[in-house]
């Protein structure tokens, strides 16, 4: 019976060359960006200060987080020659067993977090569609408020007059008694 042995030997200078070579072909670049570096989260920070509220904005928000709410942990192939694919392939396993349950999370929070955004347009459209705003009506019950708001400054200022005369008279009742 003959032994199958399998010899493999791998030469970590050429595989680090090759990633290297990569790198270099593909223009990447080592250095590590902050997070106040990247545009993409200068931009939106541009955008959402003092944004007023705007349901199509609210709707597309929603569609994006409905469709990209999962995280595929193998959504990338993996390219390159035989040793490179090997490698990727091993690293992949090795990381697997702390990857997953970080994406498991990451994807629970995404859900819920979609979950939230559609409950929000679901109240809004509701709310909008049993009370669709009238202008006029909004500027009649504006002034109508604003008489209130005046008949009642008036009336306040009636109540605090006979206060101070009731306070009055119990102290001329008081002097008398004493």
């Amino acid at each position: 019976m003959q032994e199958n042995n399998l010899n493999y030997n791998f030469d970590i200078d050429q595989i680090m060359q090759t990633i290297r070579q990569e790198i270099k072909e593909k223009k990447l670049d080592h250095v590590i960006l902050d997070f106040e570096e990247i545009p993409l989260q200068q931009e939106m920070k541009n955008q959402t200060d003092n944004m007023p509220f705007q349901l199509d904005s609210l709707q597309q928000s929603m569609e994006y987080l409905s469709i990209r709410s999962q995280i595929d942990p193998y959504k990338q192939p993996i390219e390159g020659n035989f040793l490179i694919k090997f490698v990727k392939k091993v690293l992949r396993k090795l990381m697997k067993f702390y990857m997953m349950p970080i994406i498991t999370e990451q994807n629970a929070l995404n859900l819920h977090t979609a979950n939230a955004v559609r409950q929000t347009n679901q109240y809004i459209l509701s709310k909008t569609e049993s009370n669709p705003i009238n202008p006029a009506e909004l500027l009649s019950r504006m002034d109508a408020l604003e008489l209130k708001q005046s008949a009642d400054r008036q009336e306040i200022q009636a109540l605090r007059s006979q206060i101070r005369a009731l306070t009055a008279e119990n102290e001329q009742l008081r002097r008398r008694l004493s």
